[in-house]
């Protein structure tokens, strides 16, 4: 979506615009630095969630991992405005798939075996933002590989973007991730714990 601009003008920027000069008045100010765009997938990525169960898998750097997805990644990059080498980054996750092994809910959120054997497959939507990433070296999407390899983690495509070999820090991140069974998942122990076709279960922060 494009953002309007609206531009006040006064003393010789309004007597240009009287005189039919308008373009010549205001061209720096109508304009806005352009977005950083990537597009990359990764087919093998390792899904994690907050509770461990008996099927969850240990991940000591990214906690328990329940799913593996086949994540399509849209980055895109644009400048904080007024900060020289800072950047707002955001992935967006439409058109991603997820294949779970383990229950990623809690009790609470509708769980009655959390991290129990559970299979499970569905779309994966929403987004993750990166707020004020310094950096020395501006988004190079050119760098970022059309296929990730397995078990990629977001962090090393954050890195990509910036052509380094891990990810810059970021003043805030910010996410909401929404999974959506397609079927309804079958617990393979007979538990009876279940998670509905349609149901959506949400990880924020």
């Amino acid at each position: 979506m494009r953002k309007s601009v609206r531009v006040m003008l006064g003393g010789a920027a309004s007597a240009a615009v009287i005189g039919g000069s308008l373009a010549a008045a205001v061209p720096a100010m109508a304009t806005t630095a352009p977005a950083f765009k990537a597009v990359t997938t990764s087919p093998l990525h390792s899904d994690t969630t907050s509770v461990s169960g008996s099927a969850t898998q240990a991940d000591p750097v990214r906690g328990p991992v329940w799913a593996s997805d086949h994540l399509k990644e849209t980055i895109t990059a644009n400048p904080v405005q007024g900060q020289p080498g800072h950047w707002n980054v955001k992935i967006t996750f439409g058109g991603s798939t997820f294949a779970g092994f383990a229950d990623p809910r809690s009790g609470p959120e509708g769980s009655t075996d959390p991290g129990g054997p559970l299979l499970s497959q569905g779309t994966v939507g929403g987004s993750i933002q990166y707020n004020n990433i310094a950096s020395a070296t501006a988004p190079d999407p050119g760098n970022v590989p059309a296929v990730q390899a397995p078990n990629t983690s977001l962090g090393t495509v954050l890195g990509q973007l910036f052509d380094s070999n891990s990810a810059p820090s970021a003043a805030s991140v910010h996410y909401l991730i929404n999974y959506t069974p397609g079927l309804n998942s079958v617990s393979v122990t007979g538990s009876g714990d279940t998670w509905n076709a349609g149901d959506t279960y949400t990880q924020a922060g």
